[in-house]
């Protein structure tokens, strides 16, 4: 009888891992050269804050021609005309030849690259969409400290490949920047900051519009299927996007009180305004699912019964994102305080409260990504703050993980976005920051062994924690399709195998830490190892299967056990 169990359940893992290697939306089914890449496709049109230049705005004796150039560029977007709105309109002013000189108001127009599977290789009627917010701190790459701030950054493009290879219509979007850091006062600083945020959720808003609209029909989207993820600065627009849905929640708060001015910059839906080019649309902007890498939630109190699920990977020792409830500063060598916010830690516990992200307690810890993430819940370990507040304890939140990463000796050269990579030889690299020092050298600060290679392992984790839940936010997988994930060979061994009183483990890469769950997903048992090899007795398992999970320092192994 016990041969003829263990017949049937090695059966069934075989057919499991046979079935689970083709399961879109959780597994690559496509590759690179069925996939379809449109650049530039435009969304929007509207005011660009990041060149107009306010002193001219507010100019008494200008009212004239602002309220002349207000009216032609908002009919141009009444007509649907944006498309001829003329040079001029776009350029600085003071450029060479003077072009820009002649109008006061400037604009932008956003844009969307979009990654999907080639019509030709995927017939799916209806897909899947994910909109993917880059980072860049509301400036251009080099102006902002870092070779990183556009839709074309090379994690953004790898993401949206990720996801567009595993079946979705991945979408890496513009969204208008534009604020001071460097204003002289907390109010400058601050009051720039949530207006930018304000506009790019009526950026991004908008794009929601124009997907689920007539002209992007061609492109088989499931409108009722959506989900956005944002990286950093994109992270902080896609929590407000998800919460900042009622006019008391910016409007009375005291320290967001004053500072965001409706009449000129438009209601939350994106609608009206005098410097807002937007129109009143019935197409609603309800996405599903809200994916972060890093960033934080401006309040925790946006938070409500009903907003989508969250899943937020963030450091623990995040330096520029609280990963609690912190003070938001610039960086050095500006040293300036903008704004408290909520960080993982607290958004994501709140989530849960409210049921938001309940649905994540039904995911079995049979895959190495949950594993790790819940087995650091309700772990205390060293901040980065100076004491009392040397210490943080990692709440149990259920879609929330945990990067936990070495302490650095100073609190802004702890690792931010270990998931980052970049061109060293481009010119946004290249670009100076300070006397002697190019972006890249100052984003190495907090990302000290940045590779291609180091953000694709972290890349791994992203999708098999983060991409998981969102397509089972989105109802594209069960919980149980999030089970064990086949991984790469790093040359991990695990015998005997059936064991009896005991089992080793040896790997070329050095093992950091080992978890045995059983089949339901109950962790059974856990040791940290700091080797390339490890025994482990097994005399108090019961008779039967086993998953282990080995963690490496070159990625995550996945072994089946049978203790006989």
């Amino acid at each position: 009888m016990k041969k003829i169990t263990l017949s049937i359940i090695l059966l069934s893992v075989l057919f499991i891992s046979k079935t689970d290697a083709q399961l879109r939306y959780k597994n690559e089914v496509f590759t690179n050269e069925q996939l379809s890449i449109a650049k530039g496709i435009p969304f929007g049109t509207n005011l660009n804050w990041l060149i107009l230049n306010q002193t001219d705005l507010g100019n008494p004796s200008n009212g004239p021609q602002v309220i002349s150039e207000l009216t032609y560029l908002k009919t141009k977007v009444a007509l649907g005309q944006t498309a001829t709105i003329p040079l001029k309109y776009y350029v600085p002013k003071g450029t060479p030849g003077g072009t820009g000189d002649t109008t006061i108001l400037k604009v932008t127009t956003l844009k969307m690259d979009v990654y999907m599977p080639s019509l030709a290789a995927d017939g799916s009627a209806k897909r899947p969409v994910v909109i993917y917010l880059h980072t860049g701190n509301f400036l251009p790459p080099g102006t902002n400290g870092s070779p990183l701030g556009d839709k074309s950054d090379s994690v953004a493009v790898d993401i949206c490949k990720g996801f567009a290879r595993r079946g979705y219509i991945a979408l890496a979007i513009d969204y208008r920047l534009g604020w001071n850091p460097i204003a002289s006062t907390i109010d400058g600083r601050r009051g720039t900051l949530l207006n930018a945020v304000y506009r790019s959720i009526h950026d991004v808003k908008t794009c929601v519009r124009v997907i689920k609209g007539a002209n992007m029909s061609n492109y088989n989207i499931d409108t009722s299927k959506i989900a956005i993820v944002g990286e950093g600065t994109g992270a902080y627009i896609a929590h407000a996007y998800n919460t900042m849905d009622k006019y008391p929640e910016f409007m009375a708060l005291p320290k967001f009180m004053g500072y965001i001015d409706t009449s000129k910059v438009g209601l939350i839906d994106a609608s009206r305004g005098t410097f807002n080019l937007y129109l009143k649309s019935p197409i609603g902007t309800k996405v599903q699912a809200i994916g972060t890498l890093g960033g934080a939630l401006a309040d925790s109190t946006w938070l409500e019964a009903g907003d989508a699920p969250t899943i937020s990977m963030q450091c623990v020792r995040d330096p520029f994102a609280p990963f609690g409830y912190g003070l938001v500063t610039v960086p050095p060598p500006i040293n300036q305080d903008v704004v408290f916010v909520d960080g993982a830690n607290n958004l994501i516990k709140r989530a849960q409260r409210l049921g938001n992200n309940s649905i994540f307690a039904a995911i079995p810890s049979s895959d190495p990504y949950t594993i790790k993430a819940r087995s650091l819940y309700n772990r205390t370990v060293d901040y980065i703050l100076a004491p009392p507040d040397d210490k943080i304890t990692i709440r149990n939140g259920e879609g929330m993980y945990p990067f936990l990463l070495p302490k650095a000796a100073s609190q802004f050269t702890n690792q931010a976005s270990p998931y980052q990579w970049w061109d060293t030889a481009s010119k946004e690299a290249k670009v100076l920051v300070a006397a002697g020092v190019t972006a890249s050298m100052s984003a190495f600060q907090s990302n000290p062994d940045m590779s291609k290679a180091k953000s694709r392992k972290y890349q791994d984790t992203i999708f098999g924690y983060m991409g998981n839940r969102i397509s089972y936010a989105l109802g594209l997988l069960t919980a149980n399709q999030l089970g064990v994930k086949s991984t790469k060979v790093i040359g991990v061994k695990l015998f005997p195998n059936p064991a009896i009183n005991n089992f080793s483990i040896s790997s070329q890469a050095i093992i950091n830490s080992v978890i045995v769950t059983d089949l339901s997903g109950k962790m059974i048992y856990q040791t940290e190892v700091n080797s390339t090899s490890t025994s482990i007795s097994s005399m108090n398992f019961s008779k039967g299967m086993y998953i282990v999970n080995i963690f490496t320092d070159q990625g995550n192994a996945v072994e089946k056990l049978i203790i006989q």
